[in-house]
């Protein structure tokens, strides 16, 4: 057997023996276990925050409402302007996706200088309604789309130099539905960032002035709420 040859055989020997050792090694070491959730197990942890009870409390800007009436006595249109206020907000979470709520926003809103009557409205808007979340963003990113019905009422003490110069109360309220939509961040399985935006509609035909009430011939009225505010859950964690 030449040089050459005996090289060639010892290299396969060595070859053939490293093999079998590693085939050796792999039989005799334990499966090894998955410690690391997958992308989707990190979806399941995201989505276990999202049931169960939550309050928030938000900030709000409600843009200015027209009220445009042909009602004998009250003919013409009547406008607010944009003004900030506040609300809070109860809601359970059946589960990942699906939730209900309920709602009170309070808003301050002037008027013109050239409106009558004259005074400082204040908004409130009382709604119930749900959510849905949207299977997009990130673990810590859940938008959702809402839908909620309710009553709206705008109210003042008011002084009307065309009926007198007297001052009185003064209130518009009326049935409203609402559709909006927003985003929740969470800093923590507890805390969250939720901001969103809720266009209502309706008719704000109820007046009452110096305790008389009546009903008016109105157009519809829509009021836009842009909302900021942070959403705690009392009993918010992630799976384990």
């Amino acid at each position: 057997m030449t040089y050459r040859k005996r090289t060639t055989t010892r290299l396969a020997v060595v070859v053939a023996a490293t093999f079998a050792v590693s085939a050796t090694a792999d039989a005799q070491r334990p499966a090894s276990r998955r410690t690391a959730p997958a992308r989707s197990d990190a979806h399941e942890m995201n989505d276990d925050r999202m049931t169960g009870l939550s309050l928030g409390l938000h900030t709000i800007a409600v843009p200015g409402i027209t009220i445009s009436s042909s009602s004998p006595g009250f003919d013409g249109s009547f406008e607010t302007k944009l003004g900030p206020g506040v609300g809070a907000m109860v809601a359970y979470g059946f589960n990942r996706t699906f939730s209900a709520f309920a709602s009170l926003d309070l808003a301050k809103q002037p008027t013109g200088a050239d409106v009558e009557p004259h005074g400082s409205f204040g908004l409130m808007h009382v709604m119930v309604g749900a959510r849905a979340n949207l299977p997009l963003g990130g673990v810590n990113t859940v938008p959702y789309v809402s839908a909620s019905v309710g009553r709206r009422a705008m109210g003042a003490r008011v002084t009307d130099e065309d009926w007198g110069g007297e001052s009185a109360d003064m209130c518009f309220s009326g049935k409203s539905f609402a559709l909006g939509g927003g985003i929740q961040r969470f800093f923590s399985p507890s805390l969250a960032f939720d901001g969103g935006v809720d266009i209502g509609f309706g008719k704000l035909d109820q007046l009452e002035y110096n305790g008389e009430k009546a009903t008016i011939i109105v157009d519809g009225s829509t009021s836009i709420r842009f909302r900021f505010g942070l959403t705690w859950r009392p009993a918010g964690r992630r799976s384990a």
